[in-house]
């Protein structure tokens, strides 16, 4: 299924009042952060940070590489059920997956805890971690980071993990009908209209009118079937198409920002960055930086 439409799913699942409902009452009990991200690990709130050692960590290039690491391995590994692992500072992080019909629609995401009080054995462990990876902080202020921290036992944290669990499943099961197999239930004219916009949207000032016409249908009636079965206006699907592909320009070549956007159809480089932070919540050179970052970190393996 195009991304396209999967963030679509997010971004319906993000806007349900039972969906921000949860993510409050969740972190009004438990008083930790809850975020709720797409599949690629991107949102409004997700560089939210847990806590003060987790932000000291984002200070460094190696410090990020490190976060980085760990979260884009908790993703791969909760595609079908809740993951959990120990960053080098010896924080706990969650990830519990979001799937509407068998489609990965987001992630839940919290921690940054440690899960026992910070002893000498284990102050010792995430210095060296930390070495290791390359990122550098006082041994002085990694105590005051480490002690700063919140605890929570490892049973209360697994009890958390499993209520985000049991809590994916009963939001996906209230949307279900709703949501699922969206592009099998797509009107053929939805269908041609969305490959005639990938084949023409990137080179033409494409218009309503000039698809409806290709499709057959009245103007009306297909952004009202448009709407209902991407949940996406017409005018947001094209500028998600064009987002699309200036992402992936932007990040499998070196071609400058300005470039890229004209290409993808853009009309100008406000209205690029505008539409771009609002898909990816990150600028497009914020976005290449950590690419970069995330290579180099996997090259160091």
């Amino acid at each position: 299924m195009p991304r396209i439409i999967r963030l679509a799913l997010y971004q319906k699942l993000r806007e349900l009042p039972e969906m921000q409902d949860f993510q409050r009452d969740f972190e009004l009990l438990s008083g930790l952060k809850l975020t709720f991200v797409d599949e690629l690990g991107l949102g409004d709130d997700c560089a939210a940070e847990a806590s003060p050692l987790c932000a000291a960590m984002k200070e460094s290039a190696a410090g990020r590489a490190a976060c980085s690491r760990l979260r884009h391995g908790l993703f791969a590994d909760a595609t079908e059920h809740p993951a959990c692992a120990m960053c080098d500072s010896g924080l706990a992080e969650v990830v519990v997956p979001v799937r509407i019909s068998g489609i990965p629609a987001g992630f839940f995401v919290f921690g940054g805890v440690a899960v026992e009080t910070p002893n000498p054995p284990s102050r010792h462990k995430s210095r060296h971690l930390l070495r290791k990876a390359g990122v550098e902080i006082d041994d002085a202020a990694l105590d005051q980071l480490l002690d700063a921290s919140p605890v929570l036992s490892r049973e209360k944290l697994e009890a958390y993990q499993r209520i985000a669990h049991l809590a994916a499943k009963q939001i996906a099961l209230k949307v279900t009908d709703q949501l699922a197999d969206p592009e099998a239930q797509m009107p053929p004219a939805v269908l041609k209209a969305c490959g005639f916009i990938r084949a023409r949207g990137l080179v033409d000032d494409i218009s309503l009118a000039l698809v409806a016409r290709h499709c057959a249908v009245s103007e009306g009636h297909l952004s009202r079937m448009f709407h209902h079965a991407t949940g996406l206006t017409f005018r947001e699907y094209v500028a998600q198409v064009r987002v699309e592909h200036a992402k992936a320009l932007l990040l499998s070549t070196p071609r400058g920002v300005t470039e890229i956007a004209y290409e993808s159809g853009f009309q100008s480089l406000s209205q690029f960055h505008r539409v771009f932070r609002k898909a990816f919540s990150s600028t497009p050179g914020a976005m290449r930086r950590q690419r970069h970052m995330d290579a180099a970190a996997h090259q160091t393996k």
